[in-house]
């Protein structure tokens, strides 16, 4: 075999070819100026219409009253709260201050305050103050109080209950009679 052949015979098909001219050059350069019109075309359609909308927003702008608040300026008291976690953190710092430091509480009458710390110390060295005893602890307390009884009748706290009065010694109950006995005397 001189020259190569193809195992499967004539690689040429005389019905497939390549290309032989260049691309249309005249078509692309007309897609090219037709998209940048449109391009520019939408641009200025859209610059227009918000300029359109921008001057109905300001025909129609509702009329503000001079009770308005001037922008800028913060309502008066009480506002919304808008940043929670930051009013917490200073609501606890405020009150970690009140627990931990001296103050007067009503200084026209003496009144002030100590930090929790001495006051649980001075609790531990005095105690809870407590009333004194009101006589002996086995007659209950000598507040009077009253309550109902089962019939209605008012009973005072720590008395007997004295609405009837006691009554003398119950007599002694008279014999019964005595059965008369079966006649014929016998029993079984």
């Amino acid at each position: 075999m001189s020259s190569q052949a193809h195992p499967h015979g004539e690689l040429d098909n005389p019905d497939v070819a390549h290309e032989e001219s260049d691309i249309n050059l005249r078509a692309l350069v007309w897609f090219v100026v037709m998209l940048t019109i449109v391009v520019i075309g939408v641009d200025i359609v859209t610059w227009g219409m918000f300029r359109v909308l921008n001057h109905i927003e300001t025909v129609n702008e509702p009329f503000v009253t001079p009770l308005a608040i001037p922008a800028g300026r913060q309502p008066p008291e009480p506002r919304l709260q808008t940043t929670p976690w930051t009013d917490l953190k200073e609501l606890r710092a405020q009150e970690q201050q009140f627990l931990t430091s001296y103050g007067w509480v009503d200084e026209k009458l003496g009144v002030a305050r100590i930090p929790i710390a001495k006051a649980k110390e001075l609790l531990l060295q005095r105690g809870i103050p407590v009333r004194p005893e009101l006589g002996d602890a086995t007659e209950g307390t000598h507040v009077a109080a009253s309550g109902d009884s089962n019939g209605g009748r008012t009973i005072p706290a720590g008395q007997a209950d004295r609405s009837t009065p006691p009554s003398a010694a119950p007599a002694a109950a008279p014999a019964a009679p005595a059965a008369p006995a079966k006649p014929g005397g016998g029993g079984l």
